[in-house]
């Protein structure tokens, strides 16, 4: 699946009321989970463009969310509250988040779930 078909399937699944929102959880975990910054001296120029200040992984990973929609929302929506950085040792990281904004469940849990949901379960 391109970048380009994942957003229309995004905004598709967004459009019917019971449909799947795994590309918008796709985005928010990409945008979210990821170290990389783009750097703000290139917020005007194409998303090709754009400088990130990360390494080569979380530059790919956070251009794809940002293809999607902006990650500026998506962080605004849930705040970072603990990050362990990656290491080669263990070769993973954790980051973990609170949302500040309702809408950001719409993104990242299914609908179902998000219904359920608690402010005290983050």
């Amino acid at each position: 699946m391109t970048p380009e078909a994942a957003r229309d399937e995004m905004m598709r699944s967004r459009a019917e009321a019971n449909g799947s929102n795994a590309i918008s959880q796709l985005r928010a975990v990409a945008g979210l989970c990821n170290s990389g910054e783009f750097d703000a001296a290139t917020a005007n120029s194409p998303l090709h463009e754009r400088k990130i200040n990360g390494d080569a992984t979380d530059q790919a990973v956070l251009r794809f969310s940002e293809s999607l929609g902006p990650v500026s929302e998506l962080r605004q929506m849930w705040k970072k509250t603990f990050e362990l950085a990656f290491n080669s040792k263990n070769k993973y990281m954790i980051r973990t988040s609170k949302l500040v904004q309702k809408e950001g469940l719409d993104y990242a849990l299914p609908s179902t779930e998000a219904t359920s949901f608690r402010a005290d379960d983050t």
